[in-house]
């Protein structure tokens, strides 16, 4: 019988050229937002999953290698992608095989996991659980509290143009650490004074909010992506000790022109023109709240 896979058009092919960065990193330099796909032999995506009408390319262990060698990168954190859904198989071969490299941040099936599945994923280099407006109705609250206890963080792809009162009420009152994915994911057009931005600024003033900053919010079709530098100007200069940077590699359900990495990394020299405050973002502030060992 003929594979019906065959039949869907793909997501997106990714850019896996990697010229030199203008920007050098320092040791311990950590992407905080990518995701591991396959190979799919191996570890097959979930059936029906949000995005079951498109086909995926692997990004595979070595793959995400070379593209950290080409970036200058030493450690991740890999979120696991939403077309695995509640599987987190992939996760825990990675943190197996990357140990002190890697953390990983999963999804979970809510109330069947129990305290000592819990521990065995924690010892593994489990340091958090994401939450999509995609994929979740509503938000577990009663999960949330249980893996604040565990030290883990909490970690929200959220619309702030699209954010309930019930979600937003929920994601400030994270009793623990929790991080707000793609700059918070604001209306670009509206400025860094709207007030869906203002969502992203409240929650860092509760002291328990970190956000990765990507320009995958941004309504420019291409580099340079002028309109995401007010906002990154404002989180720095707000709060530049829990901000961390992501590729967003390999960047699924991405219909822009897709983006080179090395351009994306190279960015946040306009971002952030301060080396102090880029080491805080690369290196201090990623193993401070996934625990990485010293470098």
């Amino acid at each position: 019988m003929e594979d019906e896979t065959q039949k869907l058009p793909f997501s997106p092919k990714i850019d896996r050229t990697y010229p030199k960065p203008t920007l050098t990193l320092p040791p311990g330099a950590c992407d905080c937002h990518f995701h591991f796909i396959g190979p799919q032999s191996q570890f097959p995506l979930k059936n029906g999953h949000v995005f079951s009408h498109l086909q995926f390319e692997d990004t595979t262990f070595p793959d995400w290698e070379k593209m950290q060698a080409g970036l200058g990168l030493t450690r991740g954190l890999h979120v696991q992608s939403m077309m695995y859904e509640r599987n987190y198989e992939i996760a825990v071969h990675a943190q197996c095989r990357y140990p002190d490299r890697l953390r990983s941040v999963i999804t979970m099936p809510w109330d069947e996991i129990t305290d000592r599945e819990l521990l065995l994923l924690t010892d593994l280099g489990i340091v958090g659980v994401r939450f999509s407006w995609r994929t979740e109705k509503s938000l577990n609250t009663k999960m949330i509290d249980r893996l604040c206890d565990f030290g883990w963080s909490i970690h929200y792809l959220v619309r702030t143009a699209d954010l309930q009162e019930g979600w937003a009420q929920a994601i400030l009152n994270t009793p623990g650490n929790f991080v707000l994915e793609h700059t918070g994911y604001p209306t670009a057009e509206k400025g860094a004074d709207s007030a869906e931005f203002g969502f992203v600024l409240k929650s860092l003033d509760t002291g328990r909010c970190w956000v990765k900053l990507s320009p995958r919010f941004s309504a420019e079709e291409d580099f340079p992506f002028a309109d995401t530098y007010p906002f990154i100007t404002k989180l720095t200069e707000t709060a530049p000790n829990r901000l961390l940077w992501g590729s967003d590699w390999p960047h699924p359900q991405y219909f822009k022109p897709m983006p080179n990495d090395v351009a994306l990394l190279d960015m946040v020299l306009g971002w952030i023109p301060d080396e102090k405050i880029r080491y805080q973002v690369f290196v201090e502030n990623p193993a401070e709240l996934f625990n990485f060992p010293p470098v």
